[in-house]
């Protein structure tokens, strides 16, 4: 009989080249944006072959508001990305409904939102506690301290967001608050390690993931917005990990373990090269 290991059974199935998710016939994205990066990990994790990622991928131009244009926002009126296109005309935005519907419809290999109802129901609440209290509070502090003072006026994020947050679009920005963010955004990874260090006080071992012992959407989600603010992208800088060196012993251990998982890497670097592809683009004209 054949022995099947750990990591060969939750290994992201082989799938075909040009092959896709069922169902979807566009990609709507602009790969170096971090929520875009989040579906693109998922979608790797499931097994989808680099080359039908870029197959199915249709380019937004998001710094020059190419989301917020008339013929996008008739497709997405949230005006944001990815989204997906499907069959049957209409669309899937929001990153979350995005991967589960992924995974309903690619139902093999690993599974990231859980295989019972109470894994998903786990997966979820767990989403919900981190999106709510630290993914969103990130983002905010990132968004408003763009239109703050301590922006300076000639920094190229400056006012980027004054026609994205605005009331036409359902939103505002509260610019004098984003230090405030972002000290919520630190208190509730903080929160976390102490959770965790509680679990592994009770159970004898702390999960390697946030949900339990396989990696889900918040797992995802929470490396992505952590990665994303504080090594790529540090406008302002939110360096939580460097800050409190020592004092995260289960977030440092899991977030290396996320980081060095092959779809995560892989979605990186393509969002690397689209990146730098984007920005020679930009230059040329």
């Amino acid at each position: 009989l054949g022995v099947t290991s750990a990591s060969s059974k939750f290994a992201p199935p082989s799938r075909a080249c040009g092959t896709f998710v069922p169902g979807v016939t566009d990609y709507y994205t602009f790969p170096p944006a971090p929520y875009a990066l989040m579906v693109d990990i998922f979608m790797r994790e499931k097994g989808l072959p680099d080359a039908s990622i870029r197959k199915f991928e249709r380019f937004i131009d998001l710094p020059n508001l190419d989301n917020r244009s008339k013929d996008i926002l008739e497709m997405n009126p949230h005006g944001t990305v990815p989204f997906f296109k499907m069959e049957d005309g209409s669309f899937i935005n929001e990153t979350i409904a995005m991967c589960e519907y992924v995974e309903e419809v690619l139902p093999d290999g690993p599974c990231l939102i859980g295989r019972t109802a109470q894994e998903r129901a786990t997966v979820r609440m767990w989403q919900r506690r981190m999106e709510e209290h630290y993914v969103i509070p990130a983002y905010y502090g990132h968004r408003n301290w763009t239109a703050s003072e301590d922006c300076a006026k000639d920094h190229f994020m400056r006012d980027f967001f004054s026609q994205r947050l605005t009331a036409e679009h359902g939103a505002t920005l509260i610019p004098h608050a984003y230090k405030d963010w972002l000290v919520w955004a630190k208190n509730r990874i903080m929160w976390l390690e102490a959770e965790k260090q509680k679990e592994a006080t009770k159970g004898g071992r702390a999960p390697d993931f946030i949900a339990g012992d396989f990696i889900s959407t918040v797992d995802v989600q929470v490396y992505v917005t952590l990665w994303f603010f504080s090594e790529e992208f540090p406008y302002p800088p939110q360096m939580i990990l460097q800050d409190l060196k020592g004092q995260l012993p289960w977030v440092q251990a899991w977030y290396d373990r996320v980081h060095a998982r092959p779809a995560v890497s892989a979605a990186r670097a393509y969002r690397e090269e689209s990146n730098t592809a984007y920005e020679a683009r930009k230059e040329a004209k």
